[in-house]
């Protein structure tokens, strides 16, 4: 290795050493475990000798195009990903482009996700020996080459969108593409979730058959291909595989190339509505207020901030899916009457750092603590704006196109004010106590923000969930317990649970804020 490689090498060792502490590694932790018992199962399903070669050789298909869909999609939809160094690091750096693309490719073994995948993907060579020892050259040439393929294409893909989504026009073009992507594939998988059982047991052969046609599993399907005699197919199939990882290298070289010649565009502009309004302020009435101009600075930033909309973005697809998918179709193993609650809890998980996308804007708070407690009740008015719309409308079309149409309405209606009403008191909660620092857009390779979630926010949102369920239990009992018109007392006590929650909320951020903003800030700018 060279010397280059090894201080791209020790970097990574450094950086990953920092981040496994904590809350983060606990999350990582079991994760890895589980993926190790993923990897593990993929193994020895492989090894099934006396099932059908073409139910084995389609299932381990399948887990192989799953796993190379997750390499991919995953990073830029979750924005997490295992990669913690990018060539932007290196850019002002007087180095080779093509060594350091090198040693920037190379290094990025390093970690639990790709020794994961080499276990996963060592079904190949199992599978191989579990029929024919013929087959196992070729399965041990394509083992390695459909590691380098997951891998180097998730690199390729992520640092291509850092490249990419620079301007306005190109992010908003992605954002709906990744929820076109999203959505398609989150309605997908309960049919086809529905109809596993079909696949394993050998009635419905077509799905495995399409498997073997992705370069994903074409290691797989060169092994099959070899036990049926059909060599030039099985040859074929490798070499089609190691001319696509040539390829996908290729392509990460000259991403780094382009980068260091400075053909990236680093724009980041206002949109010509935003610089012809650019110091006017036109807010009169209750905008012209401490706690309205929060109010529309928040909303402004959730219109106009695409980080924050993208947060919005699973809030919308549950919506439409989750609200409306069930009355379509009988697929989807869920009542669409728990659609609009379910869509609460994103929203809420949608606005748990406000203040880590602030960044370093949070500064103004820390001077001016007097701010704190408008900005805060701000906050919570303008979520409830945003998110209330979303279940409103799910719960409108659950009731309206749905069997239950008016019956016991007083149960969504307490339920959804109390919820609402929890979610922004939690959302200033989570936002203070477990705040975490936001990638700028410029230097993002997802328009999602997750990737640099700490294990606090990770747990208190979890723990949230049992204060929602908690919550919504007075409201509910009284809607379902009390007899006709009755059943309405439980709105006004519902909508008291609600302010309550709001209230505490405000008062717990506050007192963190005012005790630790110093602290908060620090956390939500380091990167």
């Amino acid at each position: 290795m060279t010397s280059l490689g090894r201080t791209v090498l020790q970097m990574r060792i450094t950086l990953y050493r920092r981040q496994f502490r904590g809350g983060q590694a606990v999350v990582k932790s079991v994760f890895g475990l589980l993926g190790l018992v993923f990897a593990v199962l993929a193994c020895v399903l492989s090894a099934r000798s006396g099932a059908s070669q073409v139910l084995v050789g389609g299932t381990v298909s399948l887990g192989l195009t799953l796993i190379g869909l997750s390499w991919v999609l995953f990073p830029v939809l979750s924005g997490i990903s295992d990669d913690n160094i990018q060539p932007r690091h290196f850019q002002m750096l007087s180095v080779k482009p093509s060594r350091l693309a090198h040693a920037l490719l190379a290094t990025s073994a390093y970690g639990m996700l790709v020794p994961l995948t080499a276990i996963a993907t060592a079904s190949i060579p199992i599978y191989a020996v579990s029929r024919s020892l013929a087959a196992l050259p070729l399965a041990l040439v394509a083992w390695p080459a459909t590691v380098v393929l997951f891998v180097t294409l998730s690199r390729v893909v992520t640092v291509a969108m850092s490249q990419l989504l620079k301007s306005r026009r190109t992010r908003e073009l992605a954002l709906l593409a990744f929820g076109a992507v999203f959505g398609g594939l989150y309605f997908l998988q309960f049919p086809i979730t529905q109809n596993f059982s079909r696949v394993l047991s050998g009635e419905v052969t077509w799905p495995l058959t399409l498997a073997h046609s992705i370069p994903f599993s074409w290691g797989i399907t060169g092994v099959d291909a070899a036990l049926d005699g059909n060599w030039p197919l099985a040859i074929g199939a490798v070499a089609g595989l190691l001319l696509l990882d040539v390829a996908v290298v290729w392509a990460w070289q000259r991403l780094v190339l382009r980068l260091f010649e400075g053909r990236v565009s680093a724009s980041y502009g206002a949109s010509r509505k935003q610089t012809a309004t650019n110091g006017r302020n036109s807010d009169t009435g209750w905008r012209a207020t401490r706690v309205g101009a929060v109010v529309m600075r928040e909303l402004s930033l959730w219109g106009g901030d695409v980080r924050r909309r993208s947060q919005l973005l699973s809030v919308l697809i549950f919506t439409v899916l989750g609200g409306v998918g069930p009355l379509l179709t009988d697929s989807i193993p869920f009542s669409a009457a728990w659609g609009a609650w379910m869509v609460i809890y994103l929203a809420m998980g949608a606005g748990s750092n406000l203040y880590g996308l602030d960044g370093g804007s949070m500064w103004h708070l820390v001077m001016i603590p007097q701010a704190l407690r408008d900005d805060v009740r701000g906050r919570q008015i303008a979520w409830l704006m945003v998110a209330a719309p979303f279940a409103i409308v799910s719960t409108t079309v659950v009731r309206v196109f749905g069997d239950l149409g008016l019956d016991r309405l007083a149960v969504p209606i307490s339920v959804t004010l109390s919820m609402l009403g929890v979610s922004a008191g939690l959302i200033v909660v989570i936002s203070v106590r477990a705040a975490y620092p936001v990638p700028e857009p410029t230097k993002a390779f997802s328009l999602n923000t997750r990737g640099s979630f700490n294990g606090g926010s990770f747990a208190l949102i979890l723990l949230s969930m049992v204060v929602l369920g908690v919550s919504v239990v007075p409201g509910l009992l009284l809607a379902l317990l009390l007899p006709g018109a009755f059943a309405y007392l439980s709105v006004p006590v519902a909508a008291a649970i609600g302010w309550l929650g709001i209230w505490w909320g405000a008062r717990m951020a506050v007192d963190t804020l005012v005790g630790d903003s110093d602290k908060i800030l620090h956390e939500v700018i380091s990167r």
